[in-house]
């Protein structure tokens, strides 16, 4: 049954109201035009560049200078010896790879006869106008886009199929029904923000290769080629296949590309590939099910979740690369940011709903990526800094570049952003969540206990005594800045309250995995430092303290609340803590419920921490503003017509996080605790979920009304005891192996 679907009344005028589709390769934007239609085409793996060094070229930093600056509270020499010693050459970017141009000739659409849909359900596409009807669909068991053009009785279907693309191509080829483009994409795209002579370089035998090949097939016409284009004159039915690839990480040159695509076109059947599509699909999305009481608000969250749930299957499988800043939908070649990774919280938050919404399997294209980027990751520590282990900064790309970026930059503060080591600490928390839900030992074993050690030992080097503690410098909370004794405007300290909170867990869970895989590894070193790591500190405004010394923030409604790390994705503020969870309300009201889309969507994650569902629902209600405004803004953030993330622009991070905050309202887990309706807020009265996940592998069903749990069902693959908690009652129990366990309350 189709429950859930995006309905609209007449085409896409702007890409903002234009429909995703995907299959975690290749990503397409449809705007929903039957007459003169452009499919906007994205490869997961197009990017520029060709895995060059992006560090800087002054050689190995001087820590032990910069760090006397910092604790001598120097922080313009110290930002001055940053910016011209540590940082290097941006990141490289996402770029678009073509369009897929389709005109039909037809009579003229009338609005009152025109429906476009988008089936969450289905992850299918309808158009239907005057008599013709258009269906398309992302094959996820195929690398394909499927679209079939249908006309009534008596109508024909006169087609013109044409493919075009910014990127350097040759001339698009012809061969019988399909048509072929070809192009190699360049090695340098500067960011929009950095203005240089040059911002898009092509070099021979430097860049990735691609290729776009289009099929048309006529059960009842013909095809033909003319002039690098597909004309087709059909009866009632007309199929056209795409698929593009490229040759990242691949020894494949343009001709085996062409022949890898014509062979995936020669085989293509529309209904088989529906049937495949449908199936590989449906093993996803039916995991998971999530309804409220019917009110028109509580009608868009419900349809808002499952959107997210949408865009996650779409953008990130086995097999794919990790969403970046735009998921996979980009159609800019200087796209906002270079559409990359931004690791100081909007990747990670891409996945902070993946394993709770039951969608485990999405986040191995992010531990792809992070293997990539800690060997990248041990260079930049040894060039850089001198130290062991691996490190990564704020920004990444699809080839693991882990440097600090903005060398060449052009504005007055490259190091608030750039100067933070500490994604790779981050990053590290996916592995461990992974584990703790899977229980996968062989991933703990293989994958994440080498990663996450190599991170350790950067960081037991990075640390340095100050004082009694053992401090981290240089150090910034991300893209905050504060005004120092000097009264000047600086971001360059030493131990961010961030800084410490990564750390803190992160040794935490590591010497976890040392017990659990029975392994020493370097448990004493990290048991020493952890016990000096400085501790939170709360400051004159009664707030969670965000740098070592109690200075001002330079922007109270700064949208990055970094400090509040530990409170969450972290949990190393809880209950226990309750003097700690006072500082952090009183840091989230100084702050303020506006921001960018993603800074709302983290906001309303702290606020379910904090038990208040009211307050993160009103920041999930600040999400859901409609915009259309396209310009680069810090605040004012909501969704486009298609339902995207406003940062503005178009962020992917503010959708997916809206998702894990609603999940977090709905369910917390905590050392074999689950804590049912933690946060409700009075609109959802009413609901049933379906299939959402615990750590220790659990699936968990359950059903309220009138704000009271009615009925709970756990389902664990192995024996363990939790403690269930909800409408004030508290419940130990033993989950049996492949059992499942049903609490009543009612």
């Amino acid at each position: 049954m189709d429950r859930w679907i995006l309905n609209y009344k007449g085409p896409a005028k702007t890409w903002t109201e234009a429909l995703p589709l995907g299959n975690g390769s290749l990503g397409v934007m449809s705007y929903g035009r039957l007459q003169d239609e452009t499919f906007e085409l994205n490869l997961d793996t197009l990017w520029s560049g060709d895995g060059s060094s992006k560090l800087n070229k002054n050689g190995c930093a001087d820590l032990e200078y910069l760090r006397k600056l910092l604790t001598n509270r120097n922080y313009q020499e110290a930002e001055e010896y940053c910016s011209k010693n540590i940082l290097g050459d941006w990141t490289d970017s996402y770029l678009p790879a073509g369009k897929l141009n389709v005109s039909l000739q037809m009579p003229e659409e009338t609005a009152e006869k025109y429906i476009r849909q988008l089936s969450l359900n289905h992850a299918l596409e309808t158009v239907t106008s005057a008599g013709y009807r258009r269906e398309l669909f992302v094959s996820m068991a195929d690398s394909l886009l499927a679209v079939h053009f249908q006309a009534e009785q008596g109508k024909k279907l006169h087609l013109e199929i044409s493919m075009e693309s910014e990127i350097k191509h040759e001339a698009i080829q012809e061969c019988e029904d399909t048509i072929i483009l070809s192009g190699q994409a360049p090695s340098y795209v500067a960011p929009p923000y950095y203005n240089c002579p040059e911002p898009i370089v092509y070099e021979d035998g430097k860049g990735i290769l691609f290729t776009l090949a289009v099929k048309a097939v006529a059960p009842q016409g013909s095809v033909k080629c003319c002039d690098g284009r597909l004309l087709v004159d059909g009866e009632q039915d007309v199929f056209i296949y795409f698929t593009g690839n490229t040759n990242f990480c691949r020894d494949m040159g343009a001709e085996n590309l062409k022949k890898e695509c014509q062979k995936l076109l020669d085989h293509a059947d529309y209904e088989f590939l529906k049937v495949r599509h449908l199936e590989e699909y449906h093993k996803f999305f039916n995991r998971m099910e999530l309804s409220l009481n019917d009110t028109k608000e509580n009608q868009l969250v419900e349809t808002m979740f499952h959107f997210v749930r949408y865009l996650m299957i779409c953008s990130s499988k086995p097999g794919s690369q990790c969403t970046n800043l735009q998921g996979i939908w980009n159609n800019k070649m200087r796209a906002p940011w270079s559409s990359n990774y931004t690791v100081n919280i909007n990747t990670e938050m891409n996945y902070w709903m993946a394993e709770r919404c039951n969608l485990s399997e999405c986040q191995e294209p992010l531990f792809d990526l992070v293997c990539r980027t800690a060997e990248d990751g041990k260079k930049t520590a040894e060039k850089v800094y001198g130290l062991s282990g691996w490190v990564s900064h704020h920004n990444l790309d699809i080839w693991g570049h882990s440097g600090p970026v903005g060398y060449s930059g052009q504005d007055a503060d490259p190091c608030s952003y750039s100067m933070w080591p500490m994604s790779s600490g981050w990053l590290c928390r996916h592995f461990w969540e992974h584990y703790c839900y899977t229980e996968d030992i062989d991933f703990l074993k293989n994958k994440a206990y080498p990663i996450i050690e190599g991170a350790v030992k950067f960081y037991l080097d990075f640390l340095f005594p100050y004082e009694e503690y053992y401090v981290t410098g240089p150090s910034t909370s991300p893209e905050n800045r504060f005004q120092g004794e000097d009264g000047n405007v600086h971001s360059v300290s030493i131990a961010s309250t961030m800084d410490i909170s990564i750390l803190k867990e992160l040794f935490g869970y590591y010497l976890k995995i040392c017990n659990i895989l029975n392994v020493e590894g370097i448990s004493n070193d990290v048991k020493r430092v952890l016990e000096k790591l400085p501790p939170f500190k709360i400051g004159k405004y009664g707030q969670i303290q965000e740098w070592f010394w109690d200075y001002p923030e330079t922007e109270i409604h700064h949208r990055h609340v970094s400090h509040l790390y530990g409170l969450y994705p972290g949990t190393l503020i809880t209950e226990k803590t309750p003097e700690l969870l006072d500082a952090c309300r009183k840091t989230l009201e100084r702050r303020g419920d506006e921001g960018t889309g993603w800074c709302m969507a983290w906001k309303a994650c702290l606020w379910a921490r904090l038990h208040d569902g009211n307050r993160a629902m009103a920041l999930l209600r600040n999400q859901l503003r409609y915009t259309r405004d396209e310009n680069i803004s810090l605040v004012g953030g909501g969704i486009y017509p298609n339902m995207l993330c406003a940062h503005p622009p178009f962020q992917i991070d503010g959708n997916f996080g809206f998702a894990a905050a609603m999940a977090e309202m709905l369910l917390q887990s905590r050392k074999e605790h689950l804590f049912f309706l933690p946060a409700l807020p009075a609109e959802w009265k009413d609901g049933k979920v379906r299939g959402m996940k615990t750590p220790g592998g659990i699936t968990a069903d359950f059903e309220w009304k009138e704000g009271r749990m009615q009925r709970i069902c756990l389902y664990s693959p192995r024996e363990q005891k939790v403690t269930v908690e909800c409408n004030g009652i508290s419940k130990t129990i033993l989950l049996k192996p492949d059992e499942t366990e049903e609490i009543s309350f009612e």
